[in-house]
């Protein structure tokens, strides 16, 4: 594949050929290869890429507005959903690395865990904050800041993360990982149980960053399409094709997971609401 494009690029620059026949010459190559296949990495290319910065929104809430608004935010998020949630990414980075899977299938797994880390550190903070573990450090010198940040129960965190990264990329066997990376998928569904049970609670979503989770759904409807190009054409060469079977199951599910959230957002933050006076009429007509 590596040749043909560079003569492609190298054509481009000839005077003497025609676009007409690049474009020939560049259809008849996508032909060669799959149209589905072709597809399927572009899209997966630009999931890798915009998954390196789909998360700031996110971080964005927990980083300007006041200092009361970020306490709000971090209460409403289920850390215990993240920190599943980021597991389950480092497992799945893994999983793909020791199968030599190529990066751009999986990606934006490494680079969403990394956010979902700063995520669960910017909530920690406030959270701790708001127990009144961490006081003002609005005129405290940047050395006492991060002394004071070091004491706190926030270096406990990221130790369990350190270590988690270490046992996980180093320590457990192939076969462990495996075992594990099948669990992802009930894993995924379970990791955001925690968040749509806290938004149900609050009846709102609006601590949630509606860009991301309309990207998190996108995210996840290509993955589906990029894991399921790569089955089929396994399944058509006879080849083995459990480890994409997982694959496809764990995005589905994480897909219907997300799709869950997004649809809370709609329901709770974006449909009109009745006031209780309406409800009352309303009720008053039904009799």
């Amino acid at each position: 594949m590596g040749s043909p494009v560079i003569m492609l690029i190298k054509m481009l620059f000839n005077p003497d050929v025609s676009n007409k026949v690049i474009l020939q010459m560049a259809w008849s190559q996508v032909k060669a290869i799959g149209i589905g296949r072709v597809v399927a990495a572009l899209l997966g290319s630009a999931t890798v890429t915009v998954s390196s910065f789909i998360r700031i929104p996110q971080i964005r809430k927990l980083l300007i507005r006041s200092e009361q608004d970020r306490i709000s935010v971090a209460q409403a998020l289920s850390l215990d959903g993240l920190g599943l949630e980021t597991i389950n990414y480092l497992i799945h980075v893994v999983f793909n690395s020791q199968h030599k899977v190529p990066f751009i299938n999986y990606g934006e797994s490494l680079l969403l865990g990394l956010q979902n880390a700063i995520i669960i550190l910017l909530a920690r903070f406030y959270r701790l904050k708001a127990a009144g573990e961490i006081g003002d450090l609005s005129n405290v010198q940047c050395k006492d800041k991060v002394c004071t940040i070091v004491r706190s129960k926030i270096i406990n965190t990221l130790a369990i993360m350190i270590g988690a990264t270490i046992f996980f990329t180093k320590i457990a066997p192939a076969r462990l990982i495996s075992t594990l990376q099948i669990l992802n998928i009930p894993f995924s569904v379970i990791a955001k149980l925690p968040q749509i049970r806290q938004n149900c609670k609050l009846k709102t979503a609006s601590h949630l960053s509606e860009t991301v989770l309309t990207a998190n759904v996108i995210g996840s409807l290509i993955r589906v399409y990029t894991s399921y190009t790569s089955y089929s054409t396994k399944a058509k060469k006879s080849k083995n094709t459990f480890n994409e079977k997982i694959l496809v199951a764990g995005y589905s599910a994480s897909l219907a997971m997300n799709a869950t959230l997004f649809g809370q957002a709609i329901v709770y933050d974006k449909l009109p609401k009745k006031d209780t006076k309406t409800i009352q009429d309303d009720e008053k007509k039904e009799e």
